[in-house]
């Protein structure tokens, strides 16, 4: 269809000059052709100059589109010019073409030897113009919409017309901007929250919820026009946020990264010019909770890319602050993303994901993108423990005991119902809770820890253990709940349940289920193991009760892959093509 409306202008132009040059020849002259490119006068608002559609890619294969007349040099046009009386001046009316005939923004002009007759396709009425993107900033305490910089079309741009002469590959490669992404999974503790920070063992697992960041990395001539940005857009909480790349390099003193293949802390003059950007923002009271991880962004983007402009993107299945290590999936993906964008990370194939484009990550690369996320970890938490981003990282079971990490291979496949009170909690305060108890009464607390030492020892063999029939998997997961539930008894112990928290065991235990909270407590979240012989109308009851209280639940298989990362172009976002 495409190709109808040049083949019927050209036929539609040699009819009409042939009635010129047949009217010329009445009129005695003997050459009508010469004629000067008309333009639209006020007097003649229907002559429209247009040009013919075609594509970029059309315009460079012969078999998708016949090549077009080669325009006359200049001595030919100037001596045809002054040889021959311009007669005529006439223009075209465009052909009416139906609601989804394809339109283009520009294309090449048609040349006629003795002519040069320019004919521009305005943009149909049935596709108007997108409306201009316009971020969330902060101004005055409070949200406001500003303007964002004009986004350029490259692949349209393209296509314009230009009297500069350049080679296509070049222009090709400026225009195309650099797409990579990460997702990273949470986790879960099925044993030895709390008291792992008094020297117990404690099991920690991956979950099948992702946090997912896309990168933009665009064309350095964009950096060289001073209008760069470095761009991070939040998709959960709606927000976005920009700093132009010129401003970093001067609170930052950032012109290019130092090494992205060594992680390196972030020192406090460094982080108190991160501040100072922060401030600029002027984030309001209610969303102060954004400004470690909005810090934490800033460090690993300047220190892994340098101030090159870009736009990172990032969106999460993990509610925030619920103790599903929701910030350190955002700091491994974060520095998965920005290590694959600077060439450091690369996939080793083994597709994993459901045809998504997603690749896992050599062991190497893992070790270096987990180091950079721990250091991201320390802006937000101050002093993390480094459970979070190694399970996130590396994926699968790992047993956490005074800084050592050993890998655990699960046989069968192990799943959790994850109910998501909405009970917002202070981890430090029930860090620091715990630790006072344990100081006032020293000796029986000594007794708990190391009971938990002794539960996290006991689960770590299970999850080991091979089960090959149904007998068998069963005896398994009873073992396994019997020791969630003396789990959760010693955390009641230590003080860090909560009302939501005693709602979820209630509620689960109607049904002979068994649960325990994970992570800090105090609300957050609650594991609840499902058999695998349970059925799913049970399990359906057992959700919607949950619900009934204003909880949320999420189904979930624990142990599963950690970071993963994606060279192809593919968005981290129902897998569209970015």
């Amino acid at each position: 269809m495409a190709l109808c409306q040049p083949l019927c202008f050209a036929l539609s132009l040699h009819f009409q000059l042939g009635v010129v040059k047949k009217q010329a020849k009445q009129n005695g002259h003997s050459n009508p052709l010469p004629l000067a490119p008309s333009t639209p006068t006020s007097a003649d608002p229907a002559a429209v100059s247009r040009t013919a559609p075609t594509s970029t890619a059309a315009a460079a294969d012969p078999a998708v589109s016949p090549p077009l007349a080669s325009p006359p040099s200049a001595s030919a046009s100037a001596s045809a010019s002054a040889s021959l009386p311009p007669l005529a001046v006439f223009r075209l009316s465009p052909p009416s073409r139906p609601p989804h005939f394809p339109t283009s923004t520009a294309a090449a002009p048609i040349h006629h030897p003795a002519a040069s007759i320019h004919h521009s396709c305005a943009r149909s009425a049935f596709a108007p113009p997108p409306s201009p993107r316009k971020p969330l900033a902060f101004s005055n305490g409070g949200l406001r919409l500003t303007p964002s910089p004009p986004l350029v079309d490259r692949d349209r741009a393209d296509r314009q017309p230009t009297n500069q002469s350049r080679a296509p590959e070049e222009g090709f490669v400026r225009s195309r901007m650099e797409v990579c992404a990460a997702r990273a999974p949470g986790k879960i503790i099925l044993a030895g929250e709390h008291a792992v920070v008094h020297g117990s063992a404690a099991v920690a697992a991956a979950i099948d919820l992702y946090t997912c960041c896309s990168l933009r990395l665009m064309p350095l001539a964009d950096n060289e026009a001073g209008a760069a940005m470095v761009e991070l857009d939040l998709k959960d909480p709606g927000l976005a946020f920009s700093w132009p790349c010129r401003r970093l390099r001067e609170v930052l003193l950032t012109e290019e990264a130092a090494g992205a293949r060594e992680a390196r802390p972030c020192s406090p003059d460094r982080l108190a010019s991160i501040t100072r950007l922060l401030e600029e923002h002027e984030i309001p009271e209610a969303k102060i909770w954004l400004s470690a991880g909005l810090s934490a962004f800033l460090f690993l983007y300047t220190s892994i890319l340098g101030c090159r402009p870009g736009k990172v993107t990032v969106s999460s299945d993990l509610p925030m602050g619920s103790g599903l290590g929701s910030s350190a999936a955002f700091c491994v993906s974060m520095s998965g993303v920005l290590l694959t964008a600077a060439g450091v990370v690369t996939a080793v194939g083994g597709i994993s994901g459901e045809g998504m484009g997603w690749e896992l990550v050599g062991k190497d690369d893992l070790e270096l993108v987990n180091r950079w996320a721990f250091q991201g970890e320390k802006i937000i938490h101050g002093k993390p423990s480094g459970i979070d981003n190694a399970v996130s990282t590396f994926g699968s079971m790992i047993k956490f005991k005074k800084g050592e990490l050993t890998n655990l291979k699960s046989s069968n496949p192990v799943k959790m119902l994850i109910t998501d009170t909405r009970v917002g909690r202070n981890t430090k305060a029930l860090v620091a809770g715990v630790s006072e108890r344990a100081s006032r009464h020293s000796d029986a607390m000594a007794s708990v820890f190391k009971a938990v030492n002794s539960i996290s020892e006991e689960v770590s063999s299970i999850v080991e253990l091979a089960a090959n029939d149904e007998i068998a998997i069963t005896s398994k997961e009873e073992k396994l709940a019997e020791l969630m539930e003396m789990n959760q008894g010693l955390l009641q112990c230590m003080g860090v349940s909560h009302s939501s928290i005693e709602t979820v065991l209630r509620t689960t235990l109607k049904f002979n289920l068994v649960s325990k909270l994970t992570g800090a407590g105090g609300g957050g979240c609650v594991l609840t193991l499902i058999p695998t012989m349970l059925s799913n109308l049970v399990l359906e009851k057992v959700i919607a009760e949950l619900e009934s209280h204003s909880f949320r639940c999420f189904k979930v298989e624990v142990g599963g892959q950690g970071l993963q990362v994606c060279q192809g172009g593919f968005s981290c976002f129902n897998g569209d093509v970015v």
